[in-house]
């Protein structure tokens, strides 16, 4: 058993905080000593444990008193209980990176805060993965789709860079023509980067081609839009037919 002041020298618990827990009924002494003193044993202990883990997630006190209300009394099953916390928070923290990076990058590329857009990309990652593809599934697979989700979280920082720095140069050159020398060069500098993405996956790259022509007023792909994508296919009719 631990005195309040003994669990507070272990735990770097302030005990002005343990007697806090005490008085709101979170944590609360399982006995007492004849001359009253409060006494910890070690359910308290783990209790105190998930309290701190909890609380360091973000939860607020009344969020961690009705978690443990249906919580486990073992060590392993809290352990457990609160890796499981800590990967959905984790992938909470990814989406939400992601979230933030695409709003930056949207300023970035429209050289403007586009509300349109950011509200479009905040829901769009409020969404699950399976729900945001589903209007693509007449063109892509749901292991094509994964490979894409895959791609996208493997992608560094100097390949988001680099296609948004392509993305941005192509918008700044939607009415050239697409003959001309500037066309095909963005063109084939969107395409080598497609397949620097893609790792030359030809099918794959076929397929979601496909589906961007046909879902032009997607966010799923931003920063590819109608604009954007009309100009490659101009681009590339266009050499096409040279050649020809």
């Amino acid at each position: 058993m631990y005195t309040i002041g003994k669990l507070s020298k272990n735990t770097g618990v302030t005990v002005r905080t343990l007697d806090y827990y005490d008085e709101i009924g979170l944590i609360k002494p399982s006995a007492k000593t004849t001359g009253g003193h409060r006494l910890y044993n070690e359910d308290d202990v783990m209790r105190l444990e998930r309290v701190l883990a909890l609380k360091y997630m973000g939860f607020s006190l009344e969020q961690i008193k009705d978690i443990l209300k249906n919580s486990t009394t073992t060590w392993q099953q809290s352990i457990e209980q609160q890796l499981e916390m800590v990967r959905r928070e984790q992938e909470r923290l990814k989406m939400l990176e992601k979230a933030l990076l695409s709003v930056s990058y949207s300023i970035e590329i429209e050289g403007t805060v586009n509300w349109s857009i950011i509200f479009s990309t905040i829901q769009l990652f409020q969404q699950d993965p399976e729900e945001i593809f589903q209007q693509y599934r007449d063109h892509l697979t749901k292991e094509e789709m994964e490979k894409i989700m895959h791609m996208n979280d493997q992608m560094t920082e100097e390949d988001t860079k680099e296609w948004i720095q392509i993305i941005h140069d192509i918008k700044s050159n939607l009415e050239a023509d697409p003959t001309s020398e500037i066309a095909q060069s963005l063109v084939e500098r969107w395409i080598n980067q497609s397949n620097k993405m893609f790792g030359n996956d030809e099918k794959l790259i076929g397929q979601l081609w496909e589906s961007l022509q046909n879902l032009k007023e997607g966010i799923v792909f931003y920063p590819l839009d109608k604009d954007v994508i009309s100009f490659i296919e101009r681009t590339v009719t266009a050499y096409t037919n040279g050649e020809s």
